[in-house]
């Protein structure tokens, strides 16, 4: 037990504003054993919640590198999709249901109960934190609701304070409201004055280092995004609800300093299942971008290996005709619908050449000519091949909010500018890829270092592309395929945009492929397979309770096992 609690306080006193050399699983050990509770503070247990968030590998291998980004054409594997890479087992797990319960959820609930259990005086002093803590706990609870439905929130987590060990669940409609009203309640609490000074989580908030203005944006932030989720189910309550978050005190995050995004040092996600490499860029993404110039496309994605002194050598040595022209294009991506990839008039993409080149040391070694660009793996793991820089987790971004805002207004919910805060969008996404890159220090496909800044020029001349310059008639779409190009770092609220409006689609401003297998077309998953319980689960009437509910909806689909079905919020 005190060699657990030693380890706590070292990677506390190491933290500082990052995770540095503690491993991530470190922090759920406290969770895990009732009795630490007792010798460990919340301003500790806060910052334990905050590193569980981002911190386990298998969320990013499966549930966004071979799940939610290949359905939403995000990134190929190797070859391109599979026939079966939409129904493949095992493809989506669900990882972050077991990240909330009981890390994360429960080391929120523990900062809490820890206050309480102080003097009068003392919890008078942590009002702030105690709010922050709700904050964390109510986003995450949306972020698990979001693709599981109906989650045991309200009577979860309080085992060890006495509670129950067979939580109800609640339904989804009943949680947004709840965690609506929970949002609220801490940004009037956090807005008002305190009779007492208040103590600050400091460099234990991993985040905004305790700044209570950011957190209350962040509330305010989350409550607009949970509300848009109800815009097929009841436009009218999202209405009311998005005019009372405009007029909320303290505001919506308003520019990249504010951004929500969880930093860590490279051996936070330093390659292994953390890792990007050797996938592929999509065709659709890529074609629109570089047909475009957008200057994202260098942070997203590496060019290929055929540069004019590569193309050179292949001509000299026989590798490619004599009569072959130096292609200047770098950036190609693979064809997104499975048939479509193993078609004949692409498949010269994938049969790569072998040319010999001469080394740093000046020795001849093979070098393989690859056609096609791959995901930058530093955007994603930035400890990749030994990398240095800083990695980044955006939970609720600067140019998130710009996008929402510019929707709300294009669908005549607000009287805002529509084109005002898609402008603002756009350039604010390619400042926070430009951010990101140069951070985590990318590289290009021999491994040097690659990042080039962004010019304001640049920005200028994306703006003024026929499809990206704002028109009134297709503002919507254009809208829509911007924010999911933003969404690159955020692949859950890329699936979630499509979802809600069905953009983008094969007819809209980023134009995605039609999903062909074995010429069948493939319905994307819209939501998380669950779990079927044990009889001996302790909690098996509460599960298959809330399971029969949520299976009185016909959009629920065939079973809690049937991705194709929707949750509540996913109305047909």
């Amino acid at each position: 037990m005190k060699t657990i609690y030693k380890i706590g306080l070292t990677c506390t006193a190491l933290i500082g504003l990052t995770i540095t050399g503690c491993k991530k699983e470190k922090f759920v050990e406290l969770n895990t054993n009732p009795q630490l509770i007792d010798v460990i503070t919340p301003e500790q247990q806060f910052m334990n919640a905050v590193a569980s968030i981002q911190g386990d590998r298998f969320e990013a291998y499966y549930d966004n590198f071979r799940g939610i980004m290949p359905w939403m054409q995000m990134l190929t594997p190797l070859a391109g999709n599979s026939v079966t890479f939409i129904s493949e087992s095992g493809s989506l797990r669900n990882v972050r249901y077991g990240i909330f319960y009981p890390a994360v959820g429960g080391n929120l609930t523990d900062v809490e109960q820890l206050i309480r259990k102080m003097s009068a005086e003392e919890q008078a002093k942590r009002v702030h934190e105690v709010e922050i803590a709700k904050i964390v706990k109510a986003y995450y609870a949306f972020y698990v609701s979001d693709i599981s439905g109906s989650i045991p929130y309200t009577d979860a987590f309080m085992v060890r304070y006495g509670g129950t060990e067979t939580p109800k669940y609640n339904t989804q409609p009943e949680l947004f409201d709840i965690l609506d009203a929970q949002l609220k309640s801490a940004v009037t609490t956090l807005s008002a004055t305190q009779p007492v000074a208040q103590t600050s989580f400091g460099k234990n908030d991993l985040f905004f280092q305790g700044d209570v203005a950011k957190w209350i944006k962040v509330a305010n932030s989350t409550r607009l995004r949970i509300a848009m989720r109800l815009m097929k189910r009841d436009a009218a309550k999202m209405r009311t609800k998005v005019l009372d978050i405009l007029a909320a005190p303290g505001g919506l995050i308003d520019n990249a300093n504010e951004s929500w995004i969880f930093r860590a040092n490279a051996n936070y996600a330093d390659g292994g299942d953390w890792s990007a490499g050797n996938l592929r860029a999509p065709r659709p993404i890529v074609d629109f971008m570089y047909t475009n110039s957008d200057p994202r496309i260098r942070f997203f994605y590496q060019e290929n290996l055929f540069s004019q002194t590569n193309f050179d050598l292949a001509k000299a040595q026989g590798k490619v005709p004599a009569s072959s022209n130096f292609d200047p294009r770098r950036y190609y991506g693979v064809a997104t619908s499975p048939d479509a990839s193993a078609a004949p008039d692409f498949a010269k993409f994938l049969n790569n050449i072998t040319i010999t080149v001469r080394n740093a040391s000046g020795q001849s070694v093979p070098q393989v000519m690859d056609t096609l660009s791959l995901i930058q793996p530093r955007l994603f793991a930035a400890g990749e091949n030994g990398g240095t820089g800083m990695n980044a987790f955006p939970l609720i971004t600067y140019p998130d909010v710009c996008f929402m805002r510019a929707e709300l207004a294009a669908r005549g919910v607000t009287s805002e500018s529509a084109e005002s805060w898609y402008n603002k969008g756009v350039e604010a996404s390619i400042r926070l890829y430009d951010d990101l890159a140069n951070k985590a220090k990318i590289i290009d496909r021999t491994g040097a270092a690659n990042y080039q800044a962004v010019t304001a020029t640049e920005i200028s001349n994306y703006l003024a592309k026929t499809p990206v310059k704002y028109d009134a008639a297709k503002g919507l779409d254009q809208i829509i395929s911007q924010a999911y190009l933003n969404f690159f770092k955020q692949p859950n609220e890329a699936w979630a945009i499509f979802k809600r409006t069905g953009m983008p689609n094969t007819t809209t401003v980023v134009a995605l492929e039609r999903i062909i297998a074995s010429g069948t077309e493939q319905s994307i998953p819209r939501r998380a397979a669950l779990s079927i319980p044990s009889i001996t689960n302790l909690n098996y009437q509460n599960i298959t309770d809330a399971y029969k509910a949520m299976q009185a909806d016909p959009d629920f689909g065939q079973g809690p096992s049937d991705i194709t079905g929707r949750v509540w919020w996913d109305k047909k």
